[in-house]
C-alpha cells in the first residue's frame, strides 16, 4: 500500500460566521407541510454550520448535510413546478418568489466582525457554498498534515482541494446575481479574494500530485515541470492580494509567496537531476544552485510569515516536516552534480545573476 512520507502544511484562514436564521415566514406559509420544511431548514442549517467548525469531521457526513440542506432550500432559489429538468439541470428555471422573503447575515473570513446583510436566497446559497469550499480545504489540510499519509487519504485530500477550487469558481461566476456584495474591500465576495482562494486550492491540489510523483519516482523532468507550474499558480494567487490591506492580508500573502519560491526550489532540484542524467553536469550544478537560492528566498518569506499581520494559522513553517524535507534533497543533488563535474565532466558552470 502506498504511504507518503511527505507531510503537507497549508495555511488556513478563519471560517466565515453567520447569524441564526429562524425561517419564520408568517403570512407566507400556506400549509403545515411548508411550516415543517422551514422548521427542518432551521435545524439542518444549524447542524451544518456546527459541522463546519471542525475540520476533522467525517467528509461523508458533512457532504450529506450540505447536500440535504441545499436540496431542501432549493425552493427558496428557483421555481419548483414539479417538472424534472433535463439531466437534473435547474439553470433554465426562473428565480423563486421566495428569494427576497428571508433576511440573512454573513460575516467574512478575513474581516473579523464586519458583516453583510441581505434579503436574497442566492446570498445565503453562495455563502454556504463558499463555506463548504473553505471546510473542504480545511479538511484537506487536516488529512494531509499527518507525518504519514495513506493512499486513500492522499486521494481524499486531492479530491477535497479540487472540489473546493470548483466551488470557489462557482461562487465567483454567480456573484452577478447579487448587487453590492463585492463593494466591501477584502470581503469573501471581493473578486480578488475569491480568486485567491480558488488559485490557492488549485495549487495545493497540484502539491499533492507532486508528492505522489516524487514518491512513485516519476521522470524528474515531469516533476520539475509540475513544480514550476505550481509555483506559477501560487504566484498568481499572491498577486490577487497585492492591493489589499497588509495588516489584514499580510500573513496569507506571505504564505503564497513562500510556497511560490518553495516550489521553484523543487523545480530546480529535479531539473538538476534530469540534466545530470543527460551528462549536462555544468547546467545541473547551475540549476541546483538556483534551487538553493530559491530555497533561501522561501526561508526568508517563511520567517516573515511567522511575524506577519493578519488572521490565520500561526506557526513557524521552517520547523515543519514539509519544509525540512527539501533542503537535504537540494544539497544531495548539488553535491552529486559538483562531484561528478569535478571528477569527470569539467564543464563550465555559468554564473547566477
Amino acid at each position: 500500500m502506498f504511504r507518503s512520507n511527505m507531510s503537507h502544511w497549508f495555511h488556513r484562514n478563519p471560517m466565515k460566521p453567520s447569524s441564526f436564521v429562524k425561517f419564520e415566514l408568517k403570512g407566507i406559509l400556506t400549509s403545515d407541510a411548508s411550516s415543517k420544511i422551514c422548521g427542518e431548514l432551521r435545524l439542518r442549517r444549524e447542524k451544518l454550520l456546527e459541522l463546519f467548525k471542525n475540520a476533522g469531521n467525517d467528509l461523508a457526513e458533512v457532504d450529506k448535510e450540505f447536500n440535504d440542506y441545499l436540496r431542501l432550500y432549493a425552493g427558496f432559489i428557483v421555481e419548483m413546478d414539479g417538472k424534472p429538468s433535463a439531466a437534473g439541470d435547474d439553470s433554465s428555471k426562473g428565480n423563486s418568489k421566495l428569494v427576497p422573503v428571508q433576511r440573512y447575515e454573513w460575516g467574512h473570513s478575513m474581516l473579523g466582525t464586519t458583516c453583510t446583510e441581505m434579503s436574497d436566497s442566492w446570498f445565503e446559497a453562495l455563502n454556504l457554498i463558499d463555506c463548504m469550499a473553505m471546510w473542504l480545504s480545511k479538511h484537506a489540510a487536516w488529512v494531509a498534515g499527518k507525518d504519514e499519509v495513506r493512499e486513500s487519504e492522499a486521494k481524499e485530500c486531492l479530491s477535497c482541494l479540487r472540489r473546493a477550487a470548483g466551488m470557489f469558481s462557482f461562487v465567483g461566476t454567480n456573484l452577478s446575481r447579487l448587487s453590492g456584495t463585492g463593494e466591501i474591500e477584502g470581503s469573501d465576495f471581493d473578486m480578488k479574494v475569491g480568486r485567491a482562494y480558488e488559485l490557492q486550492a488549485t495549487a495545493e491540489a497540484e502539491e499533492v500530485v507532486i508528492a505522489r510523483a516524487i514518491e512513485m519516482k516519476h521522470n524528474p523532468v515531469l516533476i520539475s515541470s509540475l513544480a514550476a507550474h505550481t509555483a506559477s499558480t501560487f504566484a498568481k494567487a499572491g498577486e490577487q492580494l497585492s492591493s489589499l490591506k497588509e495588516e489584514i492580508f499580510g500573513r496569507w500573502r506571505r504564505y503564497l509567496q513562500l510556497k511560490e519560491h518553495f516550489y521553484l526550489a523543487y523545480g530546480y532540484a529535479f531539473l538538476g537531476e534530469s540534466l545530470l542524467r543527460e551528462d549536462k553536469c555544468g547546467e545541473a550544478v547551475r540549476a541546483c544552485k538556483e534551487g538553493v537560492a530559491e530555497y533561501e528566498i522561501a526561508c526568508d518569506f517563511a520567517s516573515k510569515y511567522s511575524s506577519a499581520p493578519g488572521p490565520g494559522t500561526r506557526i513557524k513553517p521552517m520547523d515543519h516536516l514539509f519544509f525540512r524535507n527539501i533542503k537535504p534533497l537540494l544539497v544531495r543533488h548539488l553535491e552529486k552534480a559538483e562531484r561528478e563535474n569535478g571528477f569527470i565532466y569539467h564543464q563550465q558552470v555559468r554564473l547566477i545573476y
